[in-house]
């Protein structure tokens, strides 16, 4: 299904050229994991949540439809965790997390300006530090607590700080080196002391473990309490902050929660009954912040639930670790405007419920982490589109939009590879090839309904498959390229399966020992294969190899051509995408000349309009994904950046082409399958605006008032960003705006309809 989550982009104006384009996502919702999702403290039925990744999300209907809210930029690896909303929710605050940086920091993200209006870097950034736990004062955000872990050779340290000035200076309060080697699970600020910080202890590598230790100083002297206990989640009383929960963690602890009364100056155990499991320990005690005598309890295998302040509690039960319901919830969130409903976020799924918890239900969202590869087959037999998810795929019938999965691997299991590989049979529709490894070997499967049935092909002790190719004068024989860890393992087989029963393989010498990413056969039978930086071609089904590498002089030994593709208006023009960018051959392969610099992973012709081209930059170590198209046969390129794109980060795509567009299909690190069209018509601006742009904005250039008018719908909110994201000017439900106080330059105008669709153009104030 496609989420209601729709941007129309005016982002591209050059001379008298535009480029229309949309982005949807668009992934099947069985797949999709959300994470500390959150009620705003104030309007009904909003909702926050971070990906898997770079994103916050935001509902506006009670998580019926979501949209991205912002994105972390910075980076193919950068996350979102511990989305909290302040005490005054105002804003969201969240670790930015960069694995194996000196990045890392606390971040504030505004709600009302929808930008990021402080941040805090950690104060030993310096070690690669990240974030395991932060609390800040509720009556002053300048006040904050993190606690911190960091590598030291093959060990881990941890130590943690508190400032009083909004990170301006810093005191180490505690260190795992100092304290016997135990680690912080949680950090707390009392929310009437900003003195007053609590530490609850886990352990380390010493018989020492556990305990709370309680500072009236600000971390500058503790005192033990419940010493030898290993604890983790702390919470306060919303009505009395004296009352105060502490729920044991992981290890050999007797499993409890512990309450005080006084402040922390004494705890005494709660009467609950626990259900033995693998881990037996407690991860969040919240309360209802509106009804505070609900509270619920999450642990690994069960959902605890008091209604009148703990005086009485509800057990519920799962034994079975099922990917597909709850286990080991993480974040719990009631609706401030019906206590009985809560959104729990847990290890596999978010899960709902309308009974205060004590039924539960898997709550589907399209936001997941693409795994393997895409691939496509469209022809006027079929459509169909295949898409890596959870280490098996997704086929989707793109004429009737439904998706089916297959091989996928439960969320409760662990792969040690990349999963299934599809490749998509160009002339035979439904025809799928399949290729899986396990611990004896790997397999290359045929299915001809789409993975439905599938036939055995050949076995090999190589561990992927790289590239399939098909002879059209022959479907039922491919060519099939199959890479080791290393380049000199590549392997090239001829496999005819025209008698399934009685598959023949033939061993194909290769020209050279190098990666083979992509093979290109024509209806000749002429065979252009790329084989590390150098291309070569065959007439006799790989008897013999020709050079065909002139102009390539610039390749040197670790560039690597990823995929290459023929026009179908002139096949002897040809193009192919590598680390040096897209080079294109006028003379069917026989030399080429670079049309577009920089690291690009694949390239496509238009099947529909001769002159268009897509290309598009997947993420790497030193990339981050973009998309370039062409309309005039690669002369000249427009690339459409990282940020135009939400920020996404993905290692896979495939295009359809019909007359005037392009959709890229993309398999995103965290934000599932998405869709982004670009349009290819070139017209006048004005004629654009009259007959295909819904939105009109007027005068532009402007130096004070912006007239905004839509076809055939109501304009409900206007939002003007700077080019850096910054809110700049916002209102609502009106057709006029005044920017007249902005400094001159170029701005992005987001419009939203009384049919919650959004779109964007950008303007120029003089």
């Amino acid at each position: 299904m496609k989420n209601a989550i729709t941007l129309f982009l005016l982002a591209f104006c050059f001379s008298n050229q535009i480029s229309f384009a949309q982005l949807e996502v668009t992934g099947s919702t069985d797949f999709g994991r959300i994470f500390d999702i959150t009620y705003d403290a104030t309007v009904p039925n909003k909702l926050y949540a971070h990906t898997l990744g770079n994103h916050i999300l935001v509902s506006e209907d009670n998580g019926n439809s979501w949209d991205i809210m912002y994105s972390i930029l910075n980076g193919q690896s950068a996350r979102v965790e511990k989305l909290r909303l302040t005490a005054d929710g105002s804003a969201l605050t969240f670790s930015a997390y960069f694995p194996n940086s000196n990045l890392n920091e606390i971040r504030v993200f505004d709600l009302d300006t929808e930008s990021i209006i402080r941040t805090y870097p950690l104060p030993n950034q310096r070690d690669n530090a990240f974030v395991r736990s932060y609390h800040f004062y509720e009556g002053d955000m300048d006040v904050l607590i993190v606690d911190t872990n960091y590598k030291v050779g093959f060990d881990v340290e941890g130590k943690t700080f508190y400032t009083a000035d909004g990170g301006a200076n810093w005191d180490m309060i505690y260190y795992t080196n100092d304290n016997d080697t135990v680690f912080i699970n949680g950090v707390a600020i009392s929310p009437t002391n900003p003195q007053k910080v609590f530490l609850t202890r886990s352990n380390g590598s010493t018989d020492i473990e556990g305990g709370l230790f309680v500072s009236n100083d600000a971390g500058q002297t503790w005192e033990e309490k419940l010493s030898g206990i290993i604890l983790d989640p702390i919470t306060f009383d919303p009505t009395n902050p004296e009352n105060i929960w502490i729920g044991t963690g992981y290890g050999s602890t007797i499993e409890n929660i512990y309450k005080s009364t006084d402040n922390g100056e004494t705890f005494n155990a709660v009467s609950i009954s626990w259900t033995d499991g693998i881990m037996d320990s407690i991860n969040v005690i919240k309360f209802n912040e509106n009804n505070p005598s609900q509270i619920i309890v999450l642990e690994e295998n069960e959902i605890v639930i008091s209604e009148d302040g703990g005086t009485t509690w509800e057990s519920y039960v799962y034994l079975e670790d099922n990917p597909e319901s709850y286990y080991y919830g993480l974040n719990a969130t009631y609706n401030p405007n019906d206590s009985q409903e809560i959104f729990i976020s847990a290890n596999y799924v978010p899960l709902h419920s309308t009974d205060g918890g004590e039924t539960i239900a898997w709550f589907k969202t399209p936001y997941f982490a693409s795994t393997g590869n895409m691939d496509i087959h469209s022809s006027d037999a079929a459509a169909n589109l295949y898409y890596g998810v959870q280490f098996g795929y997704a086929h989707r019938d793109l004429n009737t939009g439904e998706d089916t999965a297959y091989d996928i691997l439960p969320l409760n299991m662990m792969a040690n590879d990349v999963g299934i590989t599809q490749f998509a049979d160009k002339i035979t529709p439904n025809r799928l090839y399949t290729f899986s490894s396990g611990f004896m070997g790997t397999t290359l499967n045929v299915s001809d309904d789409n993975g439905e049935t599938k036939n055995f092909l050949h076995s090999i002790f190589t561990n992927k498959i790289t590239a399939v190719a098909t002879f059209s004068n022959s479907p039922s024989t491919i060519m099939a390229a199959f890479a080791g860890y290393e380049p000199s393992e590549t392997q090239l087989l001829k496999i005819d399966f025209s008698d399934v029963t009685n598959v023949s393989v033939t061993d194909v010498t290769l020209p050279n020992l190098n990666l083979i990413m992509d093979i290109d056969i024509d209806d000749a039978g002429l065979i252009t294969m790329p084989v590390g930086a150098e291309v070569y071609q065959s007439t006799d089904e790989g008897a013999t190899w020709v050079n065909s590498s002139d102009g390539l002089e610039r390749m040197n030994d670790d560039d690597l051509i990823f995929q290459i593709d023929t026009d179908p208006f002139n096949p002897e023009r040809m193009a192919f995408a590598c680390t040096q960018g897209v080079f294109i051959s006028e003379d069917g392969g026989s030399s080429w000349t670079q049309k577009l610099s920089g690291y690009v992973s694949s390239v496509a012709f238009s099947t529909e309009t001769e002159g268009a081209m897509v290309a598009a930059t997947y993420n790497s170590e030193f990339t981050e994904y973009a998309l370039h198209y062409s309309e005039d046969s690669g002369e000249s390129w427009t690339t459409i950046d990282n940020d135009q794109l939400l920020g996404i980060g993905a290692q896979s795509s495939a295009y359809v082409f019909d007359e005037s567009s392009v959709t890229v299909y993309i398999g995103t690190y965290d934000i599932g399958l998405v869709e982004y069209t670009i349009d290819f018509n070139v017209l006048e601006i004005d004629e654009f605006t009259k007959t295909l742009d819904p939105l009109t904005i007027y005068p532009n250039p402007t130096s004070d008032v912006l007239n905004v008018a839509l076809k055939n719908t109501v304009t409900t909110h206007i939002t003007v960003y700077s080019l850096t994201g910054s809110k700049v000017v916002a209102a609502e439900s009106v057709i006029q705006l005044d920017i007249s106080n902005l400094d001159s330059g170029v701005y992005m105008v987001r419009v939203q309809d009384d049919a919650n669709a959004v779109y964007f153009k950008r303007i120029v104030k003089r």
